[in-house]
């Protein structure tokens, strides 16, 4: 009986030995970061179903009784300035996901219209940007914050009106979309009759929607995680992660690093949960079908 030839797959047999070496190097550090960071959120998992001497004299052992009632306890005990844990919920879902939104939509139509518009200026707008990025400008922070006080959005629920604004690194991005989208489709709308407006938003929205959900994802997920601009400009508006924040600076006064944990797992939950189920979205390239120019 023949003993079957172990090959290698067909990505591999193309590639030099230095490439494969290289290949497999690679692909090792990666498998070790990632594993640290699994590991970090799995002994998060441990601690906060441990009680919090536990956490204090032996911080890396298994609980002797598993304390799975400390994740409960997170929705009574996390306060902050008189707001509970649903009030921080709900402020950070209104935030993160109405601040991102409006900044995705106004850049969007933006980067749309200096695209497959021509006018005077149309690509002003794009040199203004790598300049921005190019040349990032510190020290604004304190004129951005006497603004937004003196328009009213610090400590509102307007501040995410903050976010309208088209002059991001997303607009780059949403710039190359439309200018590799053939323009054919709107030409074949303007036959039917349609104006500007219905070929923006029934012809090339929906045909920009997979960059529009990969960049919506990766803008929520840094707004969810962020305490630091909520922590400036709402500190009586706390969202989950300023009150994490304030409930960690605390523990000066209160002994409880098991609720700490037990609520950082908690707010990790949905940012896990979209990575899982949209992964492709946001790690793949995005490739738009179409009529060819």
């Amino acid at each position: 009986m023949s003993v079957p030839k172990f090959r290698l797959p067909k990505s591999f047999r193309r590639k030099s030995k230095a490439e494969i070496a290289l290949h497999i190097f690679v692909s090792f550090i990666f498998f070790l970061v990632a594993a640290s960071y699994v590991y970090v959120l799995l002994w998060a998992v441990v601690a906060g179903a441990k009680t919090h001497t536990e956490i204090v004299i032996n911080p890396f052992s298994l609980p002797k009784e598993w304390h799975w009632r400390n994740y409960l306890d997170v929705f009574t005990l996390l306060e902050v300035n008189g707001k509970n844990f649903w009030d921080m919920l709900f402020n950070s879902i209104y935030f993160s996901v109405g601040a991102v939104g409006l900044q995705q939509i106004v850049t969007m139509s933006f980067a749309y219209c200096c695209t497959k518009y021509k006018f005077p200026g149309n690509e002003l707008p794009y040199v203004i940007i790598l300049i921005m990025i190019t040349l990032p400008l510190y020290g604004t922070g304190g004129a951005s914050y006497r603004i937004y006080k003196a328009l009213g959005m610090v400590d509102s629920y307007t501040h995410i009106l903050c976010a309208l604004s088209g002059f991001s690194m997303n607009f780059l991005y949403y710039r190359a979309c439309f200018k590799n989208m053939s323009w054919s489709y709107a030409e074949a709308a303007m036959m039917d009759g349609a104006d500007d407006f219905v070929i923006y938003s029934k012809v090339m929205m929906p045909m920009a929607k997979p960059i529009f959900g990969a960049l919506f994802l990766t803008g929520w997920l840094g707004t969810w995680n962020n305490y630091e601009s909520a922590l400036v400009y709402l500190p009586n508006i706390p969202t989950l992660p300023v009150g994490i924040y304030q409930f960690n600076t605390e523990m000066i006064y209160r002994a409880r690093l098991d609720i700490l944990f037990a609520a950082c797992v908690i707010i990790s939950i949905p940012a896990i949960v979209l990575f899982v189920a949209f992964n492709k979205v946001i790690t793949t390239n995005v490739s738009l079908g179409g009529i060819k120019g």
